[in-house]
């Protein structure tokens, strides 16, 4: 006897942007939004039923329709009502809705410069006994030339990794973190938890990875009393020394090679 499992449906990659006119400058808004939702639609699996299935095109519409009241500063109001509003159907039990927003420096009232790969995120889940906001950073591109080693560690036939008391130690943040309650300012709150996790990635030694993310964490609860618990993933992108000796020239440590992959890929919770 067959069933049906778990499922969703959604709209992903929803582009939008908006112009917020003010007095003597424009500020400015470009998110990718993902939705899903699950519901009554397990006749139209079944049965070919589309009676309770809402169109995937109906979304990506909603996002522009609530985007002219509801788009400013606070994108996890912004996610809410979205939320809200695919929820107020008899037909769906929950709705998920991540957000990614670009960043634009301003350049000049009506000027921003823009190319970034960092975005700051959100995510709301409505519904099936859930109520959650978070919010995050993806993309934040941080390397230190000093101040990192990583020893100590077990060895095996196959272990060739030389010790170091400091290397270069770079990584791509991609953070989350759950609010309990959410901040009044989500955009103050944001710009304050990406100060203190550059603060200490590049002001503490770390002994590894791990160690510099617990520390970067640690501070990020003790910094915003808001924040119930961060999850961080910390791929370690290796800049390896490369060899000058072999062309007959002094090595003097300065001179490395990147590598894309394979990487290090570091991941961890840090809860009150």
């Amino acid at each position: 006897m067959s069933r049906l499992g778990d499922n969703s449906w959604g709209k992903t990659s929803v582009r939008v942007s908006k112009i917020h006119r003010r007095d003597g400058e424009h500020a400015f808004s470009e998110l990718t939004v993902n939705i899903q939702l699950t519901g009554e639609v397990e006749a139209a699996f079944v049965d070919g039923d589309n009676a309770h299935v809402l169109p995937t095109d109906t979304m990506r519409n909603t996002v522009y329709g609530l985007a002219q009241d509801h788009l400013g500063d606070d994108i996890e109001a912004f996610g809410r009502a979205l939320a809200e509003h695919f929820l107020a159907r008899d037909d769906v039990y929950s709705a998920e809705i991540e957000l990614r927003e670009a960043r634009w420096e301003r350049f000049s009232p009506y000027g921003f410069l823009g190319g970034s790969s960092e975005r700051r995120t959100a995510r709301v889940t409505l519904g099936a006994g859930a109520d959650e906001v978070w919010a995050g950073v993806d993309g934040l591109v941080v390397l230190k030339t000093t101040n990192s080693a990583f020893r100590g560690y077990p060895r095996d036939p196959y272990t060739t990794l030389p010790e170091t008391d400091d290397r270069i130690l770079a990584t791509t943040i991609t953070a989350w973190w759950r609010y309990s309650p959410v901040p009044a300012d989500t955009k103050a709150t944001w710009s304050r938890v990406r100060e203190v996790m550059l603060e200490r990635f590049f002001g503490d030694w770390s002994a590894s990875v791990q160690h510099q993310g617990w520390m970067m964490g640690k501070a990020v609860l003790e910094s915003v009393a808001e924040i119930a618990e961060i999850e961080f993933r910390l791929p370690n992108q290796h800049h390896i020394g490369f060899d000058l000796t072999r062309f007959g020239m002094e090595d003097r440590g300065i001179v490395f090679q990147p590598t894309s992959e394979p990487f290090g890929d570091i991941r961890f919770r840090v809860v009150r």
